[in-house]
C-alpha cells in the first residue's frame, strides 16, 4: 500500500542512502538503524531489488512506495535507481578513541585524509580502504568532506562499517601514530619512491593529499616516506586522489598478503 511521505520529517536527522547497491550493503550491515525503505511504484521487484525488500521485511522495517516524483524529491541530486532508504545518522569517530582500538605491535593499515574535500572521492577511499583491510580512515576536522548522499552513495556501504575518524589537528594525530609505531607513507607525485617497487612498513598509514594541491607543507614535512605512483610520461595529468588512493591500498594489501604473482 502507498503511504503518504512527510519528506523532511523523514529526514531531519537521519540520512538518507540511495541506490541499490548502497542500499542492499547498508540494510546488511546496519538493518537495525533503518527507519524506512523507499522504492519506486513502478519499479521491478526482483533481482537487488527483491533482495532489499526481503531484507527490510525480514527486519520488519517499514516498506513506502511512492511515485519516482516523490522519491526524487526524497533523493535530492542523488541517482537513486527507484530505492532509498532513511537511517539514522552515522556520528564520526573521535581520534581519542579510534587511538585506543589500535592493535599494538600487528601489521595494521591506517588511511589519513589531509584536506580531500569532495565527498564522492570520501566515499569511494572508504569503500578502498575498507576492502583492502585499513582500520579506518582518519581526516581532520575543518576542511575535510563530510559524510553526504554523494559521499555515502560512492561509499557503497563502507561507512556502515568502517570508522570515519576526526582529528582536531591532523598533524598531531599522525605524529601519536608514530609514536605508536606506525610509518607515515605519503602519496606524492614528486615523491622519490616509486610505488611499484616500495617496501611498505608493516604498520603503515598511507597519507593522501587534497584534490589539485597534493599534501599540505606540515603533512608532507612529518611524512616518514614520500612515494609516487609511476606513469607513462609528462603529458598524463595526476590521478584522481580516489584513484591513486585505491592503488596505495592495494599495493600494501598485495604485498602484505604475499599476492606477488
Amino acid at each position: 500500500m502507498t503511504k503518504s511521505l512527510a519528506e523532511p520529517a523523514e529526514a531531519a536527522d537521519g540520512r538518507t542512502v540511495s541506490g541499490l547497491n548502497p542500499v542492499l550493503a547498508a540494510l546488511k550491515n546496519r538493518a537495525g538503524a533503518c527507519r524506512a525503505v523507499f522504492m519506486a511504484e513502478n519499479r521491478r521487484r526482483d533481482g537487488l531489488a527483491g533482495e532489499i525488500l526481503a531484507l527490510a521485511r525480514a527486519a520488519g522495517l517499514a516498506i513506502r512506495f511512492l511515485p519516482r516524483p516523490a522519491l526524487d524529491r526524497l533523493c535530492g541530486r542523488s541517482a537513486h535507481q527507484g530505492v532509498a532508504a532513511v537511517f539514522d545518522s552515522i556520528g564520526y569517530l573521535a581520534w581519542e578513541s579510534f587511538r585506543e582500538t589500535l592493535p599494538p605491535g600487528e601489521p595494521a593499515l591506517v588511511l589519513a585524509l589531509d584536506r580531500v574535500e569532495d565527498p564522492g572521492n570520501l566515499g569511494a577511499l572508504m569503500r578502498s580502504a575498507l576492502a583492502f583491510g585499513a582500520l579506518g580512515v582518519l581526516t581532520p576536522r575543518d576542511r575535510s568532506a563530510p559524510l553526504t548522499p554523494a559521499a555515502l552513495k560512492a561509499a557503497a556501504g563502507a561507512a556502515e562499517v568502517l570508522p570515519l575518524v576526526r582529528a582536531v589537528n591532523l598533524r598531531r594525530a599522525l605524529e601519536d601514530l608514530k609514536k605508536a609505531g606506525f610509518w607515515l607513507v605519503g602519496a606524492d607525485g614528486r615523491g622519490p619512491e616509486n610505488l611499484f617497487t616500495f617496501v611498505f612498513p608493516r604498520r603503515a598509514v598511507i597519507v593522501l593529499g587534497s584534490e589539485g594541491r597534493g599534501l599540505s607543507p606540515l603533512i608532507r614535512k612529518i611524512c616518514d616516506f614520500l612515494v609516487a605512483v609511476p606513469q607513462a610520461g609528462r603529458a598524463v595529468p595526476s590521478l584522481n586522489v580516489s584513484v591513486a588512493g585505491a592503488l596505495f591500498l592495494a599495493e600494501f594489501f598485495r604485498r602484505e598478503h604475499g599476492v606477488l604473482g
